[in-house]
């Protein structure tokens, strides 16, 4: 479903007999989207990502990424390195995992590789930086800077992101796994303060604390 389908999904559930009666028919859309936003976001960083983590199967975090094209390689004269602006800042997962690729336009099998920024220094001094030509990124705030394996004649690149829910155009669609669209109703109804949940673990079962 696309944002807006969600949106118009809880509002509808909302304003039914499953909703607490002190919620139902209360909210405005745009307040109802803001939710969403804190649960969804919450879905991937809390439920979504711990399961990829212990099963190593990081691909599935992949049908939460949002495609961003034609995003602008800009040159940074001071520090002599190019870098690029994020079109948005993806949703706060250990290692940046919320970047899931970075790549030209025309070449997704040539993704860059992640460096952590305090490993610059490391990696730079080691003989593999010279025999491994991929380009390597980094991230610093909004943007993401490259090293100097970045072919100069690039312009553009292919960002593909885990956007946080609030970034999305209400055309997107969004992707929430089977079973888990109860657990995103009961975390809205939690952050409209309707009710408290008790933890929410990676069996599917409802609750925070």
């Amino acid at each position: 479903m696309t944002r807006e389908q969600w949106v118009d999904l809880i509002l509808d559930m909302l304003a039914s007999g499953d909703a607490p009666q002190e919620i139902r028919g209360k909210y405005h859309p745009e307040i109802i989207d803001k939710h969403i936003s804190i649960a969804f976001d919450y879905l991937v960083a809390k439920v979504l990502y711990p399961e990829a983590s212990k099963t190593n199967n990081w691909g599935a975090l992949d049908a939460y990424a949002k495609a961003f094209e034609m995003v602008e390689i800009l040159d940074h004269t001071e520090r002599q390195e190019r870098y690029c602006l994020l079109p948005v800042q993806p949703i706060s997962l250990p290692s940046n995992r919320g970047i899931r690729s970075v790549s030209p336009m025309t070449d997704q099998e040539y993704r860059f590789m992640y460096r952590d920024n305090n490993s610059n220094n490391i990696y730079g001094k080691l003989e593999v930086n010279d025999v491994v030509t991929v380009p390597r990124y980094y991230l610093e705030g909004q943007r993401l800077y490259f090293s100097a394996h970045l072919p100069f004649q690039l312009k553009y690149l292919l960002l593909k992101l885990i956007a946080p829910f609030s970034n999305l155009d209400y055309e997107d669609e969004v992707n929430i796994p089977q079973g888990y669209g109860k657990l995103v109703f009961d975390l809205v109804c939690q952050s409209l303060g309707a009710k408290k949940l008790e933890k929410v673990s990676n069996d599917n079962n409802a609750n925070i604390p």
